[in-house]
């Protein structure tokens, strides 16, 4: 409850994927094995771990925020994704260039927003195969309770690459590089409001002391 209230990152929850279960498992890059997510007050953090590590990697998560009103199948790069679920925000990223590498996505209902700008993903930890992605409450309208559906890409540099891996799927989400990617069932990340977290927590502290 005190973490809750000073803002610091809660703890993740980890949502794993099958390995080599590409149409070419030489693409260890592009093969997710996790997706970790976590939130304190202003932000939520997803770090993307992959079995191998290529500069070359682009990373594309797709999320469906349950305060949003607008939805669409489309993303914001507009690859070939098939979506099992519509989507309200959209992050694109990649990790040739150390800052200025993370595109923040809304859907208004028409168009593709970056309303979010474009910010910086954490790449402190590539040498574990690890990127984490920082993206803001306020962008995905979440700065009290809500859930967030979403799905992880890994893909090429090609603008008509689909999605080679999704972390919703155990099995190929694409046949080779020249057909579009399909998603599972969407995964769901819940946030309750930081605020509730930490009156709970201190009335349980006072519920201890009377104990004690």
């Amino acid at each position: 409850a005190l973490v809750a209230a000073s803002g610091v990152a809660q703890a993740g929850t980890v949502f794993s994927d099958a390995e080599n279960d590409l149409f070419d498992n030489g693409f260890s890059n592009l093969d997710i094995k996790s997706v970790t997510v976590s939130h304190d007050a202003n932000n939520v953090y997803m770090s993307v771990e992959t079995r191998g590590y290529q500069n070359w990697t682009k990373y594309m998560i797709y999320m469906n925020v349950s305060s949003a009103s607008d939805f669409t199948g489309s993303n914001a790069w507009n690859r070939p994704c098939n979506l099992t679920t519509q989507i309200s925000h959209y992050v694109g990223s990649w990790v040739d260039q150390p800052n200025t590498n993370q595109q923040n996505w809304a859907w208004d209902g028409f168009n593709w927003n970056m309303d979010g700008g474009t910010t910086d993903n954490d790449q402190s930890q590539t040498g574990s195969n690890i990127v984490t992605f920082t993206i803001s409450r306020s962008f995905l309208g979440l700065l009290g309770n809500g859930t967030i559906l979403f799905d992880v890409g890994t893909s090429g540099g090609g603008g008509n690459d689909p999605a080679v891996d999704c972390l919703s799927r155990s099995t190929p989400s694409t046949t080779g590089w020249g057909d579009p990617s399909t998603s599972g069932n969407f995964l769901a990340y819940t946030i309750p409001a930081p605020g509730s977290i930490a009156l709970a927590g201190l009335a349980g502290l006072a519920v201890g002391r009377r104990r004690r």
